[in-house]
């Protein structure tokens, strides 16, 4: 885990200055420098870098930076210098477990010995009947000791309860150099917005290295440009994959069919039997061909196709082999003839069901053919009427 260290001296000294503040009587001042440490922003957030086409190119000579320590100490050197102590100062303590430990315990040690601190002002106060000031700031420091030690209390626990989020975050990341934040938070079963809030302090204190940073627009945390860049390409293949129209998939390759009841007529030798494949041949196109026109009518040829297409095809095969076999055997003259006779019965089957398929057009037609029927009466009744031509 790559986080960030914390500069020991600068922050054992905003200690020191912590509790120097509270026994010169400046209490005011330290309860506020405490409580922007423990619960004040730390740094700034890490921005989104440039894009990858504004970024300097590896290898180009970077803009030269003047060195400090150099010209003279302006008053903007002078104001620089002092927000630097004073973050210093206020730095928020290293988020590690053995810190929330220390805060936890002496939050309390504090709190305690403050809140018992608190009995002697207010009993003295109360057995000399009146308020004296000496008393009553003892008991405003007292007071501040209790807010203290509640507030590195709190802190304590928030840590902790921060530390272990952060393990489950790292835990789920992993490797990966982009994550979706509502992926996370399903994950973990944590609130999108904790989890996003999460995300942005780590960052700042440098959990996942200097280049991660977290892109609001898409919802990610990426760790490089070029995983932003990568995934970004990727969603705008997956857009133009959508618009692209699907490919209507051929769900029965229909030359195919005709060719193989093609073949079968070619090796059957018996004439009247050649002739009514050749029917069948030109019915099976002609469906094929109202389907393609119409593929609506699709549905309609589905036993056609699953069963009294291919059952046909099987007993022409068969009928193909039994000539092919040479022998007149009383089995074979049976199942040739029962085959000769049932093929007039399968072309007005295929016939029928290449009916079926112009039946709704068929009453399409009935019903415009009614509709100008009755114009054409009503029209002819009129003029009729009109020039007296019905009278005799």
């Amino acid at each position: 885990m790559a986080s960030r260290k914390n500069n020991p001296k600068s922050d054992a000294a905003s200690w020191v200055l912590i509790v120097v503040l509270f026994l010169v009587g400046l209490w005011p001042i330290a309860l506020a420098v405490l409580l922007f440490k423990l619960f004040g922003k730390d740094g700034q957030k890490r921005r989104m870098p440039p894009p990858l086409e504004q970024q300097e190119p590896a290898g180009s000579i970077p803009t030269p930076v003047k060195k400090r320590g150099t010209g003279p100490v302006t008053p903007v050197k002078r104001r620089n210098r002092a927000q630097t102590a004073a973050q210093r100062v206020t730095q928020t303590p290293a988020a590690k477990t053995s810190t929330a430990r220390v805060l936890k315990i002496v939050g309390v040690v504090i709190a305690v010995v403050s809140l018992l601190a608190c009995w002697e002002p207010i009993d003295m106060m109360i057995w000399l009947g009146e308020l004296d000031w000496w008393y009553i700031e003892s008991l405003l420091t007292a007071l501040a000791g209790v807010v203290a030690g509640i507030a590195m209390l709190v802190c304590g626990v928030s840590m902790e309860r921060s530390l272990r989020r952060y393990h489950q975050y790292l835990a789920v990341m992993g490797n990966r150099e982009a994550l979706a934040i509502d992926e996370l938070a399903r994950t973990l079963g944590h609130p999108r917005d904790r989890v996003e809030k999460d995300l942005q302090k780590m960052i700042d204190k440098g959990y996942f290295g200097e280049t991660t940073y977290l892109n609001l627009e898409l919802g990610y945390l990426f760790r490089s440009s070029e995983a932003d860049e990568a995934l970004r390409k990727e969603k705008q293949q997956q857009e133009t994959s959508k618009q692209e129209p699907p490919k209507q998939e051929t769900m029965t390759d229909y030359d195919v069919i005709l060719q193989k009841i093609r073949n079968a007529n070619d090796r059957i030798a018996d004439e009247a039997l050649s002739a009514k494949i050749d029917q069948l041949e030109s019915i099976t196109a002609r469906i094929f061909k109202a389907v393609e026109a119409d593929p609506a009518k699709r549905g309609k040829i589905d036993t056609f196709l699953n069963y009294y297409l291919p059952t046909t095809q099987k007993l022409l095969d068969s009928y193909a082999e039994f000539e092919a076999a040479g022998v007149e055997g009383e089995n074979l003259r049976q199942a040739k003839g029962r085959i000769e006779a049932a093929m007039d019965s399968i072309v007005r089957g295929f016939t029928h069901q290449l009916d079926e398929l112009y039946q709704a057009d068929a009453m399409d037609v009935d019903s415009d053919l009614r509709v100008m029927e009755n114009m054409l009466r009503r029209d002819t009744a009129t003029v009729a009427q009109d020039f007296g031509l019905d009278q005799k």
